[in-house]
């Protein structure tokens, strides 16, 4: 238990800088979105990298807040290392490809693209890893997130499905790997 609360307590951290980085963005005569991914252009590779911390709006912030802590938390479970390890790696992996596939002339923002890889990675890691705790976590990850399904398509103007779709295959790809790794004994 103590180690969820270690991980949720790191991902509330990361969304308490969040939450800052937009009150500068908000409050002072400056534009920090504008760091985010800008697909295939050289000049904004490193919006791959500070995307994720920046957000268009305080509904926008509000609604990856609790799904990046709670996901988070739980990614944290098996350890504060392998936190780390997924964040960075959905973060850079979702970011390029985002960076690579994406729609031109818009600037991709936002901590989804990671939720979705979180997410991804929770239910296909529960699912090939077939232990009772890594599967009630992936059923629990389908009936309160499930509904994240809706976001990879493209239904709402100026949200960046792409980040969505992205990232829960990035995700889905990396638990289908960790899982693998750790059943055989890796």
């Amino acid at each position: 238990m103590k180690q969820y609360l270690q991980s949720g307590k790191v991902s509330l951290i990361i969304m308490l800088i969040c939450t800052v980085i937009f009150a500068l963005n908000t409050l002072l005569p400056i534009n920090l979105n504008q760091f985010g991914i800008v697909p295939r252009s050289l000049s904004h590779l490193s919006g791959i990298v500070f995307a994720p911390f920046l957000h268009g709006s305080l509904s926008h912030l509000l609604s990856n807040f609790l799904p990046f802590v709670i996901l988070g938390g739980l990614i944290g479970l098996k350890s504060q290392k392998r936190f780390w390890l997924l964040f960075m790696l959905h973060v850079l992996s979702t970011g390029f490809l985002v960076w690579l596939f994406a729609r031109g002339n818009s600037v991709h923002i936002g901590m989804s693209g990671v939720i979705y890889a979180f997410w991804g990675y929770l239910i296909v890691y529960g699912i090939v890893r077939r232990q009772f705790l890594h599967i009630v976590i992936s059923v629990a990850t389908l009936l309160f997130y499930g509904g994240l399904v809706f976001g990879v398509l493209p239904t709402t103007p100026g949200v960046s499905f792409e980040s969505h779709l992205l990232g829960a295959i990035v995700g889905a790809v990396s638990g289908y790997y960790f899982a693998r790794l750790e059943k055989s004994g890796w």
